[in-house]
């Protein structure tokens, strides 16, 4: 799957590169030409790099504030949104049926997963050895925010060891990993100054 759409992405941007190289012939040459809402919209369907590559190579629209800050910024939101995208789970999705319990007044939280968030100037090895130590399963890293959610071993509880991982070097903060419902109703809290 991750090949496909590599290559799906060179293939996009290589035919992007080649079409802002005959615009600029086409220029060159007096004859019709390609819109400019087809070239950008070229970069907006992941053609970004070849966008930029092309205006670089042929000096095509590089006077174009569309093209000389637009290109850019779209860059920029694709790879934001790739690294918004790229967390990844080892834990498959499972559906469940609807919660036809009564909602409880205290928080609901995993019987079995709980969260670490540690300091990235320390970084994350401490923890990872204290999770290989302890017998923890890793389940997802969360990565911009520099925090994981494991699953404790089957012979501890749940307390002793969040309190292990709290004395590990890096770890700044060590909770439950709370479930939120979507049919739990919502009770704003008033604010009185």
């Amino acid at each position: 799957m991750t090949r496909t759409i590599v290559y799906i992405l060179i293939v996009i941007n290589v035919l992007t590169f080649v079409i802002y190289g005959i615009d600029k012939w086409k220029a060159k040459q007096g004859s019709w030409r390609i819109s400019e809402a087809t070239l950008l919209l070229l970069a907006v369907i992941e053609g970004s790099i070849g966008a930029l590559l092309g205006m670089k190579v042929w000096h095509h629209k590089t006077k174009h504030k569309k093209f000389q800050y637009g290109l850019p910024l779209i860059l920029l939101a694709q790879i934001a949104l790739i690294a918004l995208t790229s967390c990844k789970s080892k834990q498959a999705l499972e559906l469940s049926a609807p919660v036809l319990q009564e909602h409880k007044h205290f928080p609901e939280h995993s019987p079995n997963v709980f969260l670490v968030m540690y300091d990235a100037e320390i970084g994350k090895a401490p923890l990872l050895k204290a999770i290989k130590e302890y017998g923890c399963e890793f389940i997802y890293d969360y990565g911009i925010i520099n925090g994981m959610a494991l699953k404790k071993p089957e012979d501890k509880t749940h307390e002793e060891t969040m309190a292990y991982f709290k004395k590990v070097k890096g770890v700044t903060n060590v909770e439950y990993d709370n479930i939120i419902r979507l049919t739990d109703p919502v009770k704003p809290k008033l604010e009185i100054q």
